[in-house]
């Protein structure tokens, strides 16, 4: 066999392999989205088996000899080479790992993320503990599997963000929290404080699924390439031609919604946009969740809260929701961007935000180092919320139910929102220097050099680089929390003149 050829049939298993994952997506989407609540049980035995045979595939003995002799190649490009080191660290990994495991787990998340909605409806932790304990029982056997010599904690954390340890983490997120926390005290030591009730208003679902197709719009998804439906939890998934977002609307909170679609636009611009010409291979993907929520958060958060883009949103907003005609722009830019802590993760400012994930980082930690059991958790969860954000928790829906990612299997994917949050103060400084007029062009609807930036500096770099590499090669430096730090601060000095 040719050694050029062995790189093209072992790429071809990949390409096979992706249209797997793609199946496997698909059905877990419909799971949380039009799937009959009775089909729950037939559903988790279809995405186990796809599981399994996604694993069987991946770490069969014919990828290992494809693998090492596609590895012999001398005149392998950049792209080809980082491909096979793609799938060499995959395949290294994945070996590890028994088949029926693998399987065991899948089934298990699906089960789980279904019932928590059962559960968190009826704000009940003692529902769904015994099977969250199994859960973390899973993961533990899975990093044990993969390194029984390495803190279970860092395993996983590694699977969505390459390279990064909770020590990294720790050492980010040391400097983040204390610069958000002094700014949360200077915000709220301010007289003028934003009043917050000239949001809530009821608006319809029409008129809101009205408004985010103005959103899609704006971020310039393409809607024979994309499209939006409704979910207990927002999400995105898909890949190539066929990417999802979902929302959920609250008739008396339309800004939640508004920015539900916003971050889940940010997560589908980017998967639109990766290199088309390496599709289905290992470097047509994502880096890492951490890039991909900066891309999310991004798009919600450094434009979609901001000056530049509400000021010419307001009148359509206005348009739309009747109340909003009685509110000036000032007031609204200030409710919109108004920093009070609150229970809920999802609709937390952009600055108490990132204590709520350092909370869950925390407790994440101290599962697996054996701190904290399952038992503790609730109490551990609501000590912390009382301790980081003044908040009195009385409901299991409100605290250690309200978030998905537990319940479905998703240990080590929390960090991931702030280390989004740290690379994206680094990423707008160098967009600052390179299109210092970045927010007059927003203002005068005039966004495609922006959106064309975050595309060519990132979206089109797929997996070619290793998240702390492509944030280096971009910017500079290193993950570096000061900068995401000093921009909240000039942007709340402005909002709330201190």
């Amino acid at each position: 066999m040719g050694k050029l050829h062995a790189y093209k049939q072992l790429i071809q298993r990949m390409k096979n392999i992706k249209h797997y994952e793609g199946i496997y997506s698909l059905l877990a989407w419909d799971v949380k989205t039009y799937m009959p609540d009775s089909g729950i049980m037939q559903r988790s035995e279809e995405l186990g088996l796809i599981s399994k045979r996604v694993h069987e595939l991946f770490t069969s003995k014919e990828t290992g000899n494809l693998l090492k002799e596609a590895k012999k190649t001398d005149d392998l490009n950049l792209f080809q080479e980082r491909n096979l080191e793609l799938i060499e660290r995959d395949y290294k990994r994945e070996t590890k790992i028994p088949t029926d495991l693998v399987e065991k787990i899948s089934k298990h998340e699906s089960h789980t993320e279904h019932l928590w909605e059962k559960a968190k409806a009826k704000s009940n932790f003692e529902m769904i503990k015994n099977d969250l304990q199994k859960m973390i029982e899973l993961k533990r056997e899975k990093a044990t599997a993969i390194n029984p010599d390495k803190d279970p904690y860092d395993i996983l954390l590694d699977l969505y963000e390459p390279n990064i340890t909770q020590k990294d983490i720790t050492t980010y997120f040391t400097d983040l929290k204390e610069g958000v926390i002094k700014l949360v005290h200077r915000c709220s030591e301010c007289q003028d404080q934003p009043d917050l009730t000239v949001l809530k208003t009821h608006v319809s679902n029409e008129t809101q699924k009205k408004i985010s197709s103005y959103i899609i719009k704006f971020v310039g998804l393409d809607p024979k390439r994309s499209r939006i439906d409704e979910s207990e939890h927002p999400f995105t998934t898909g890949y190539g031609d066929d990417v999802r977002i979902t929302t959920h609307y609250l008739n008396n909170d339309p800004m939640g919604s508004f920015y539900s679609v916003l971050h889940e636009a940010g997560h589908a611009l980017y998967e639109l946009d990766l290199p088309r010409e390496h599709f289905l291979t290992p470097i047509g993907n994502a880096v890492s969740f951490g890039i991909h929520e900066s891309q999310s958060r991004f798009i919600e958060n450094i434009i979609g809260k901001g000056d530049a883009f509400l000021s010419r949103t307001f009148p359509l907003l206005q348009s739309w929701i009747p109340a909003f005609e009685n509110i000036s722009y000032n007031s609204f830019l200030k409710a919109v961007n108004a920093v009070i802590p609150s229970k809920i993760r999802i609709y937390a400012d952009e600055v108490t935000y990132n204590l709520h994930i350092i909370l869950r980082f925390e407790i994440e930690r101290d599962i697996f180092a054996g701190k904290c059991s399952i038992d503790e958790l609730p109490e551990v969860w609501n000590q912390k919320m009382a301790k980081y954000l003044d908040q009195d928790i009385q409901e299991d829906k409100n605290g250690v139910l309200q978030d998905t990612h537990w319940y479905g299997g998703a240990f080590g994917y929390f960090p991931a929102y702030a280390l989004g949050n740290i690379y994206d103060g680094q990423f707008l400084q160098k967009m600052e220097q390179d299109i210092p007029e970045w927010e007059d062009k927003i203002k005068n609807k005039d966004e495609k050099e922006i959106l064309d930036w975050l595309k060519y500096n990132i979206h089109e770099k797929g997996f070619l680089y290793d998240p702390r590499d492509l944030l280096e090669n971009v910017t500079s430096e290193k993950p570096n929390a000061k900068y995401f730090v000093e921009y909240l601060n000039k942007k709340f000095k402005k909002i709330y003149k201190f």
